[in-house]
């Protein structure tokens, strides 16, 4: 059933609505998305390196082949999968899915140094992601580099890698710290030396404005127009996601991220949030399988034992619960003019999420009550529904949660007596 249009605004036909979804008009307007966003967007997830460096968290051999294989059924493009050089244990495992010939490439992280590139070879890896910071104080301080070594050595390496048959991107680290001056022109020098296939901007610590990180990729792409750009970002000021769209507002061809938003302090921004904030936000397609969010999402709680919140973007446990009398009352109503999306922007379905599930306690209405008493198959009066509700409501004030369903059946089966 289709809802009918109204005079004010148009539902059917349109990008912003459809039987799943129901979003933001202003999205699709040109002049909000951007000129230079794609159509698509890849994503390079890195759940297996720089969510491994999550304070605490180590992957095994099988579990991070079990991630890989999962992130391969999901439909991530690439699959940042470790540092070789690290241990044995990392290069049997890497080894192991390289040999599977997964759809989604299989992409180990190495340092600007020979060594590192000569152990993603021999795991039999065809791409390699070429890591240094971008920021005079790390190389002066840390590495004791001047910005002319610094080129030299990533360029160095990126040939190198190149030589032996590989397709090496450069991940430039900490460069939103650095000045624009300096991180265009060490981007422009690699690019220009080097050429690699493509070339990852990073906000390590999440301290770039949205409107910061889209004026970044529009100046570097004018730089450099012919190597396409990659953007990774951590999330502590919870602007992750943001500056993922005014990435791909200025052009950007690919996002690093991470299942659950796992990695170093606040995380990496979150594979899931990215596939479906892109894909129900903007109508840009990820490759990814939306419907297998949830599943891989608990895959990887339950190896990490790191618990997602509840109230987390997309995977959440409770994001789709609904206590309130009125939402309830709403969702009814409008799903019976054949809006499905009625209470929130998506049905959890669509992301592997199951159903919208009404919850009973302390903020219960008379509605949530008639929805559990016609699938319990129970017949009441409007006046026993009125009594009900309130002794809802009251033992879900005394107990501050909501309450299970065989508590309501014990409820009503005293009530009726």
């Amino acid at each position: 059933m289709k809802p009918k249009d109204l005079e004010y605004m148009k539902l059917n036909g349109t990008p912003y609505f459809d039987d799943s979804r129901w979003v933001c008009p202003l999205n699709y307007e040109n002049k909000i998305r951007g000129k230079d966003a794609k159509d698509s967007i890849y994503i390079h997830d890195v759940t297996l390196r720089d969510g491994e460096q999550t304070c605490g968290l180590t992957w095994n051999e099988d579990q991070r082949v079990r991630i890989g294989i999962a992130l391969n059924d999901l439909g991530v493009k690439s699959i940042e999968v470790g540092m070789p050089i690290i241990s044995d244990e990392n290069k049997r495992a890497i080894r192991r899915l390289v040999d599977m010939k997964l759809d989604s490439e299989i992409v180990p992280f190495a340092r600007s140094l020979k060594k590192d590139i000569d152990e993603s070879l021999d795991c039999g890896a065809t791409r390699v992601v070429i890591e240094h910071a971008v920021n005079p104080y790390d190389n002066e301080l840390v590495y004791g580099v001047s910005p002319e070594k610094l080129v030299d050595r990533v360029v160095s390496a990126i040939l190198y890698a190149k030589e032996q048959g590989m397709k090496p991107t450069f991940m430039g680290w900490d460069a939103t710290r650095s000045s624009l001056d300096y991180v265009l022109k060490i981007f422009t020098e690699v690019a220009k030396q080097a050429k690699p296939e493509s070339m990852v901007f990073v906000d390590s610590f999440g301290v770039a404005s949205p409107f910061a990180i889209e004026f970044i990729f529009t100046e570097l792409r004018k730089a450099i127009p012919d190597i396409p750009f990659e953007f990774h970002v951590h999330n502590e000021f919870g602007l992750a996601m943001g500056s993922v769209f005014a990435a791909v507002r200025a052009g950007v061809s690919g996002i690093h991220s991470s299942i659950n938003g796992l990695g170093e302090r606040t995380g990496n921004v979150a594979t899931e949030e990215v596939a479906a904030g892109l894909k129900l936000l903007m109508g840009i397609d990820t490759g990814i399988d939306l419907s297998k969010i949830g599943y891989t999402s608990r895959l990887v709680e339950d190896i990490s034992k790191i618990q997602v919140a509840n109230n987390k973007p997309v995977v959440g446990k409770r994001l789709f619960w609904v206590e309130s009398g009125i939402v309830v009352d709403a969702i009814d109503k409008l799903n019976e003019a054949g809006i499905n999306a009625a209470m929130t922007p998506y049905l959890p379905s669509l992301v592997g999420m199951g159903e919208i599930q009404v919850k009973l306690g302390a903020f219960s209405g008379q509605a949530s009550i008639k929805y559990w008493l016609k699938r319990l198959g129970i017949e009441a009066s409007e006046d026993q529904i009125e009594e009900l509700t309130e002794i809802v409501r009251k033992e879900g004030r005394i107990r501050n949660t909501v309450l299970e369903i065989d508590e309501f059946k014990r409820i009503v089966g005293d009530f009726m007596k």
